[in-house]
Protein backbone atom coordinates (compact mmCIF):
# COMPACT_ATOMS: atom_id res chain seq x y z
CA UNK A 1 0.00 0.00 0.00
CA UNK A 2 2.81 2.44 0.91
CA UNK A 3 4.60 1.67 -2.35
CA UNK A 4 1.39 2.27 -4.30
CA UNK A 5 0.86 5.63 -2.59
CA UNK A 6 4.46 6.57 -3.37
CA UNK A 7 4.01 5.74 -7.07
CA UNK A 8 0.78 7.77 -7.20
CA UNK A 9 2.48 10.70 -5.47
CA UNK A 10 5.43 10.57 -7.90
CA UNK A 11 3.06 10.51 -10.86
CA UNK A 12 1.26 13.50 -9.37
CA UNK A 13 4.56 15.41 -9.14
CA UNK A 14 5.38 14.56 -12.76
CA UNK A 15 1.93 15.79 -13.80
CA UNK A 16 2.41 19.07 -11.91
CA UNK A 17 5.87 19.55 -13.45
CA UNK A 18 4.57 18.94 -16.99
CA UNK A 19 1.65 21.31 -16.45
CA UNK A 20 3.96 23.98 -15.03
CA UNK A 21 6.31 23.62 -18.00
CA UNK A 22 3.49 23.96 -20.49
CA UNK A 23 1.98 26.91 -18.62
CA UNK A 24 5.31 28.79 -18.56
CA UNK A 25 5.98 28.24 -22.26
CA UNK A 26 2.42 29.18 -23.19
CA UNK A 27 2.57 32.31 -21.04
CA UNK A 28 5.88 33.31 -22.63
CA UNK A 29 4.48 32.66 -26.10
CA UNK A 30 1.49 34.87 -25.35
CA UNK A 31 3.79 37.63 -24.11
CA UNK A 32 6.00 37.59 -27.22
CA UNK A 33 3.09 37.28 -29.66
CA UNK A 34 3.37 40.96 -30.63
CA UNK A 35 7.15 40.73 -30.97
CA UNK A 36 7.84 42.37 -27.61
CA UNK A 37 8.33 41.14 -24.06
CA UNK A 38 6.10 42.95 -21.57
CA UNK A 39 5.43 40.49 -18.74
CA UNK A 40 8.83 38.80 -18.78
CA UNK A 41 12.31 40.27 -18.69
CA UNK A 42 14.78 39.05 -21.31
CA UNK A 43 16.75 37.08 -18.72
CA UNK A 44 13.56 35.42 -17.47
CA UNK A 45 12.69 34.50 -21.05
CA UNK A 46 16.23 33.17 -21.56
CA UNK A 47 15.92 30.80 -18.62
CA UNK A 48 12.41 29.64 -19.57
CA UNK A 49 13.65 28.95 -23.10
CA UNK A 50 16.51 27.08 -21.44
CA UNK A 51 13.94 24.71 -19.95
CA UNK A 52 13.82 26.27 -16.47
CA UNK A 53 10.08 26.46 -15.77
CA UNK A 54 9.62 25.35 -12.17
CA UNK A 55 9.03 28.62 -10.23
CA UNK A 56 11.55 27.82 -7.48
CA UNK A 57 14.22 26.78 -9.97
CA UNK A 58 13.55 29.83 -12.11
CA UNK A 59 13.98 32.10 -9.11
CA UNK A 60 17.24 30.36 -8.19
CA UNK A 61 18.65 31.01 -11.68
CA UNK A 62 17.45 34.62 -11.58
CA UNK A 63 19.23 35.01 -8.25
CA UNK A 64 22.40 33.61 -9.87
CA UNK A 65 22.13 36.21 -12.63
CA UNK A 66 21.46 39.05 -10.18
CA UNK A 67 24.50 38.08 -8.12
CA UNK A 68 26.63 37.95 -11.27
CA UNK A 69 25.34 41.34 -12.39
CA UNK A 70 25.92 42.91 -8.97
CA UNK A 71 29.46 41.53 -8.95
CA UNK A 72 30.16 43.17 -12.30
CA UNK A 73 28.54 46.45 -11.22
CA UNK A 74 30.99 46.55 -8.31
CA UNK A 75 33.93 46.89 -10.73
CA UNK A 76 35.57 50.30 -11.02
CA UNK A 77 34.75 51.15 -14.62
CA UNK A 78 36.32 54.13 -16.36
CA UNK A 79 33.32 56.04 -17.66
CA UNK A 80 35.54 57.68 -20.23
CA UNK A 81 36.57 54.31 -21.67
CA UNK A 82 33.42 52.35 -22.62
CA UNK A 83 35.38 49.97 -24.84
CA UNK A 84 37.77 49.16 -22.02
CA UNK A 85 34.79 48.62 -19.69
CA UNK A 86 33.13 46.27 -22.17
CA UNK A 87 36.43 44.40 -22.46
CA UNK A 88 36.62 44.06 -18.67
CA UNK A 89 33.19 42.43 -18.54
CA UNK A 90 34.09 40.14 -21.44
CA UNK A 91 37.34 39.01 -19.80
CA UNK A 92 35.65 38.45 -16.44
CA UNK A 93 32.97 36.22 -17.96
CA UNK A 94 35.59 34.14 -19.74
CA UNK A 95 37.73 33.84 -16.64
CA UNK A 96 34.88 32.80 -14.35
CA UNK A 97 31.90 31.42 -16.26
CA UNK A 98 32.65 30.80 -19.94
CA UNK A 99 35.10 27.99 -19.28
CA UNK A 100 34.43 25.28 -21.86
CA UNK A 101 33.03 25.58 -25.37
CA UNK A 102 30.49 22.81 -26.06
CA UNK A 103 28.38 22.88 -29.21
CA UNK A 104 25.24 21.54 -27.53
CA UNK A 105 25.50 23.70 -24.38
CA UNK A 106 23.12 26.16 -25.93
CA UNK A 107 21.35 27.64 -22.91
CA UNK A 108 22.17 30.24 -20.28
CA UNK A 109 21.28 27.58 -17.70
CA UNK A 110 24.15 25.46 -19.09
CA UNK A 111 26.55 28.28 -18.22
CA UNK A 112 25.18 28.57 -14.68
CA UNK A 113 25.24 24.78 -14.12
CA UNK A 114 28.42 23.61 -15.83
CA UNK A 115 30.18 26.77 -17.14
CA UNK A 116 29.86 25.29 -20.63
CA UNK A 117 28.59 27.38 -23.53
CA UNK A 118 28.19 27.77 -27.26
CA UNK A 119 27.98 30.95 -29.33
CA UNK A 120 24.28 31.52 -28.67
CA UNK A 121 24.45 31.03 -24.90
CA UNK A 122 27.59 33.15 -24.48
CA UNK A 123 26.29 35.98 -26.67
CA UNK A 124 22.96 36.05 -24.83
CA UNK A 125 24.65 36.27 -21.43
CA UNK A 126 27.14 38.93 -22.52
CA UNK A 127 24.54 41.04 -24.33
CA UNK A 128 21.98 40.95 -21.53
CA UNK A 129 24.61 41.95 -18.97
CA UNK A 130 25.76 44.83 -21.19
CA UNK A 131 22.16 45.87 -21.68
CA UNK A 132 21.59 45.88 -17.92
CA UNK A 133 24.69 48.05 -17.60
CA UNK A 134 23.00 50.50 -20.02
CA UNK A 135 25.43 49.74 -22.84
CA UNK A 136 23.45 49.47 -26.05
CA UNK A 137 24.37 46.36 -28.01
CA UNK A 138 22.89 44.02 -30.57
CA UNK A 139 23.89 40.76 -32.18
CA UNK A 140 24.89 39.79 -35.70
CA UNK A 141 23.41 36.54 -36.98
CA UNK A 142 25.03 34.70 -39.88
CA UNK A 143 24.15 31.30 -41.38
CA UNK A 144 26.63 29.58 -39.04
CA UNK A 145 27.30 31.91 -36.14
CA UNK A 146 26.28 34.83 -33.92
CA UNK A 147 28.32 37.47 -32.12
CA UNK A 148 27.95 40.83 -30.34
CA UNK A 149 27.99 44.19 -32.06
CA UNK A 150 28.31 47.64 -30.43
CA UNK A 151 27.30 50.53 -32.68
CA UNK A 152 27.13 53.39 -30.18
CA UNK A 153 30.80 53.50 -29.16
CA UNK A 154 33.31 55.82 -30.82
CA UNK A 155 34.04 52.99 -33.24
CA UNK A 156 32.15 49.91 -34.39
CA UNK A 157 33.04 47.02 -32.11
CA UNK A 158 32.54 43.33 -32.83
CA UNK A 159 32.86 40.72 -30.09
CA UNK A 160 33.30 36.99 -30.70
CA UNK A 161 32.02 35.39 -27.51
CA UNK A 162 33.24 31.82 -28.02
CA UNK A 163 36.93 32.66 -27.59
CA UNK A 164 38.77 34.50 -24.78
CA UNK A 165 40.64 36.28 -27.59
CA UNK A 166 37.46 37.30 -29.39
CA UNK A 167 37.07 40.88 -28.13
CA UNK A 168 37.25 43.45 -30.96
CA UNK A 169 37.79 40.81 -33.63
CA UNK A 170 38.37 43.33 -36.43
CA UNK A 171 41.79 44.11 -34.95
CA UNK A 172 42.84 40.52 -35.52
CA UNK A 173 40.82 39.58 -38.58
CA UNK A 174 43.27 37.03 -39.94
CA UNK A 175 43.16 34.99 -36.74
CA UNK A 176 39.38 35.29 -36.64
CA UNK A 177 39.05 34.10 -40.23
CA UNK A 178 41.01 31.00 -39.27
CA UNK A 179 38.60 30.55 -36.39
CA UNK A 180 35.59 30.83 -38.73
CA UNK A 181 37.10 28.25 -41.06
CA UNK A 182 36.31 25.43 -38.63
CA UNK A 183 32.60 25.94 -39.38
CA UNK A 184 33.07 25.42 -43.14
CA UNK A 185 34.04 22.36 -45.19
CA UNK A 186 37.67 22.62 -46.32
CA UNK A 187 36.76 22.82 -50.01
CA UNK A 188 34.35 25.67 -49.22
CA UNK A 189 37.11 27.62 -47.46
CA UNK A 190 39.37 27.11 -50.47
CA UNK A 191 36.62 28.27 -52.83
CA UNK A 192 35.87 31.43 -50.87
CA UNK A 193 39.42 32.18 -49.76
CA UNK A 194 40.48 32.42 -46.15
CA UNK A 195 41.16 36.15 -46.43
CA UNK A 196 37.59 36.71 -47.64
CA UNK A 197 35.81 34.32 -45.28
CA UNK A 198 34.73 36.95 -42.74
CA UNK A 199 33.26 39.20 -45.45
CA UNK A 200 31.51 36.26 -47.11
CA UNK A 201 29.98 35.21 -43.79
CA UNK A 202 28.79 38.70 -43.00
CA UNK A 203 27.38 39.32 -46.46
CA UNK A 204 24.78 36.67 -45.65
CA UNK A 205 24.01 37.86 -42.11
CA UNK A 206 22.02 40.59 -40.42
CA UNK A 207 21.91 42.65 -37.25
CA UNK A 208 19.32 41.38 -34.76
CA UNK A 209 17.99 42.75 -31.49
CA UNK A 210 18.57 41.00 -28.19
CA UNK A 211 14.94 39.85 -28.28
CA UNK A 212 15.58 38.23 -31.67
CA UNK A 213 18.75 36.76 -30.21
CA UNK A 214 16.63 34.86 -27.67
CA UNK A 215 14.90 33.19 -30.61
CA UNK A 216 18.18 31.51 -31.53
CA UNK A 217 18.13 29.78 -28.15
CA UNK A 218 14.70 28.33 -28.96
CA UNK A 219 15.97 27.26 -32.39
CA UNK A 220 18.89 25.46 -30.76
CA UNK A 221 16.50 23.67 -28.39
CA UNK A 222 14.55 22.64 -31.49
CA UNK A 223 17.75 21.37 -33.10
CA UNK A 224 18.53 19.15 -30.12
CA UNK A 225 14.94 17.82 -29.99
CA UNK A 226 15.09 16.95 -33.70
CA UNK A 227 18.42 15.23 -33.17
CA UNK A 228 16.63 12.99 -30.66
CA UNK A 229 13.84 12.37 -33.20
CA UNK A 230 11.38 14.34 -31.05
CA UNK A 231 9.90 16.18 -34.01
CA UNK A 232 6.86 17.35 -32.07
CA UNK A 233 8.91 19.22 -29.46
CA UNK A 234 11.23 20.52 -32.17
CA UNK A 235 8.28 21.95 -34.09
CA UNK A 236 6.85 23.58 -30.95
CA UNK A 237 10.22 25.19 -30.24
CA UNK A 238 10.42 26.46 -33.82
CA UNK A 239 6.99 28.07 -33.55
CA UNK A 240 8.14 29.75 -30.34
CA UNK A 241 11.45 30.76 -31.90
CA UNK A 242 9.64 32.40 -34.81
CA UNK A 243 7.78 34.64 -32.36
CA UNK A 244 11.14 36.01 -31.22
CA UNK A 245 13.08 35.90 -34.49
CA UNK A 246 10.79 35.86 -37.50
CA UNK A 247 13.44 35.73 -40.23
CA UNK A 248 16.36 33.78 -38.80
CA UNK A 249 18.96 33.46 -41.55
CA UNK A 250 20.80 30.70 -39.72
CA UNK A 251 17.85 28.33 -39.45
CA UNK A 252 16.25 28.27 -42.91
CA UNK A 253 17.59 24.83 -43.88
CA UNK A 254 16.81 23.43 -40.44
CA UNK A 255 13.23 24.69 -40.60
CA UNK A 256 12.63 23.26 -44.05
CA UNK A 257 14.02 19.88 -43.02
CA UNK A 258 11.85 19.85 -39.91
CA UNK A 259 8.69 20.63 -41.88
CA UNK A 260 9.46 17.66 -44.11
CA UNK A 261 10.25 15.32 -41.20
CA UNK A 262 7.42 16.21 -38.80
CA UNK A 263 4.77 16.66 -41.50
CA UNK A 264 5.80 13.37 -43.08
CA UNK A 265 5.65 11.53 -39.75
CA UNK A 266 2.18 12.89 -39.03
CA UNK A 267 0.96 11.92 -42.49
CA UNK A 268 2.41 8.41 -42.16
CA UNK A 269 0.52 8.01 -38.88
CA UNK A 270 -2.72 9.04 -40.65
CA UNK A 271 -3.00 12.30 -38.69
CA UNK A 272 -3.79 14.15 -41.89
CA UNK A 273 -5.19 17.27 -40.22
CA UNK A 274 -2.03 17.82 -38.18
CA UNK A 275 0.11 17.08 -41.26
CA UNK A 276 -1.90 19.70 -43.17
CA UNK A 277 -1.17 22.27 -40.45
CA UNK A 278 2.59 21.60 -40.58
CA UNK A 279 2.85 21.57 -44.39
CA UNK A 280 0.61 24.64 -44.67
CA UNK A 281 2.87 26.43 -42.22
CA UNK A 282 5.86 25.39 -44.29
CA UNK A 283 4.24 26.63 -47.50
CA UNK A 284 3.27 29.94 -45.85
CA UNK A 285 6.91 30.55 -44.87
CA UNK A 286 8.41 29.14 -48.07
CA UNK A 287 5.84 29.69 -50.84
CA UNK A 288 8.34 28.79 -53.57
CA UNK A 289 8.74 25.27 -52.17
CA UNK A 290 6.53 23.17 -54.44
CA UNK A 291 6.91 20.10 -52.23
CA UNK A 292 5.19 21.99 -49.41
CA UNK A 293 2.44 23.04 -51.78
CA UNK A 294 1.82 19.48 -52.98
CA UNK A 295 1.99 18.03 -49.47
CA UNK A 296 -0.41 20.67 -48.18
CA UNK A 297 -2.93 19.87 -50.92
CA UNK A 298 -2.62 16.10 -50.44
CA UNK A 299 -3.04 16.41 -46.66
CA UNK A 300 -5.99 18.72 -47.24
CA UNK A 301 -7.83 16.17 -49.39
CA UNK A 302 -7.10 13.31 -47.00
CA UNK A 303 -8.40 15.42 -44.11
CA UNK A 304 -11.58 16.20 -46.05
CA UNK A 305 -11.99 12.50 -46.72
CA UNK A 306 -11.77 11.75 -42.99
CA UNK A 307 -14.30 14.48 -42.23
CA UNK A 308 -16.71 12.96 -44.75
CA UNK A 309 -16.45 9.53 -43.15
CA UNK A 310 -17.10 11.10 -39.75
CA UNK A 311 -19.76 13.40 -41.23
CA UNK A 312 -18.01 16.32 -39.54
CA UNK A 313 -19.07 19.28 -41.63
CA UNK A 314 -17.75 21.89 -39.20
CA UNK A 315 -14.24 20.44 -39.48
CA UNK A 316 -14.52 20.57 -43.28
CA UNK A 317 -15.74 24.16 -43.21
CA UNK A 318 -12.86 25.20 -40.95
CA UNK A 319 -10.32 23.45 -43.16
CA UNK A 320 -11.69 25.12 -46.29
CA UNK A 321 -11.46 28.50 -44.57
CA UNK A 322 -7.82 27.80 -43.73
CA UNK A 323 -6.81 26.78 -47.23
CA UNK A 324 -8.57 29.77 -48.77
CA UNK A 325 -6.40 32.05 -46.67
CA UNK A 326 -3.28 30.36 -48.05
CA UNK A 327 -4.29 31.21 -51.64
CA UNK A 328 -2.78 27.90 -52.69
CA UNK A 329 -5.60 26.37 -54.76
CA UNK A 330 -5.40 26.25 -58.54
CA UNK A 331 -8.34 25.89 -60.93
CA UNK A 332 -8.35 22.07 -60.85
CA UNK A 333 -8.24 22.13 -57.05
CA UNK A 334 -11.11 24.60 -56.89
CA UNK A 335 -13.13 22.30 -59.13
CA UNK A 336 -12.43 19.35 -56.82
CA UNK A 337 -13.45 21.38 -53.75
CA UNK A 338 -16.72 22.32 -55.48
CA UNK A 339 -17.47 18.64 -56.05
CA UNK A 340 -16.83 17.88 -52.38
CA UNK A 341 -19.08 20.78 -51.34
CA UNK A 342 -21.85 19.53 -53.63
CA UNK A 343 -21.67 16.10 -51.93
CA UNK A 344 -22.15 17.81 -48.58
CA UNK A 345 -24.99 19.87 -49.97
CA UNK A 346 -26.83 16.77 -51.20
CA UNK A 347 -26.22 15.09 -47.82
CA UNK A 348 -27.77 17.94 -45.83
CA UNK A 349 -30.56 18.47 -48.35
CA UNK A 350 -31.61 14.86 -47.73
CA UNK A 351 -31.64 15.65 -44.00
CA UNK A 352 -33.70 18.83 -44.55
CA UNK A 353 -30.99 20.88 -42.87
CA UNK A 354 -31.63 24.10 -44.77
CA UNK A 355 -29.35 26.23 -42.61
CA UNK A 356 -26.27 24.14 -43.44
CA UNK A 357 -27.36 23.85 -47.09
CA UNK A 358 -27.40 27.66 -47.27
CA UNK A 359 -23.97 27.81 -45.66
CA UNK A 360 -22.59 25.35 -48.20
CA UNK A 361 -24.14 27.37 -51.02
CA UNK A 362 -22.21 30.37 -49.75
CA UNK A 363 -18.99 28.34 -49.99
CA UNK A 364 -19.90 27.19 -53.48
CA UNK A 365 -20.29 30.78 -54.58
CA UNK A 366 -16.85 31.61 -53.20
CA UNK A 367 -15.44 28.80 -55.33
CA UNK A 368 -17.31 29.89 -58.44
CA UNK A 369 -20.09 27.32 -58.14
Amino acid sequence: MIATKRVVFCLFLVFILVQTTRASKISLQEDIADGYLDEYSKIEAAFILSGVTDPDSLQAYLNWYDQLLNKIKSFSFDLGDPIGSARTVFMYLHSEWLKTYALESTTVADIARTREYNCVAATILYNLICEDLAWSCEAFETPTHVYTIFNNFSEKLLVENTSPMGFDIMKNLQAYSKYLAQYYPENEVLRIGLDKLYYYENSRGRVITNTELLGLLAYNRAYLAKKNNDFKSAYEYVLLAQQFNLHSTSNVNFEIGLYYAWGGQLYASNDFRAAFTVFADGFYRYPDNQDFRRNTIISFYRSLQDDWYKKDWQATAGLIDEIRMLEILRDDDRHTVRQILMDWQRYFTAKNNTQTVDQIQHYLQMFGG
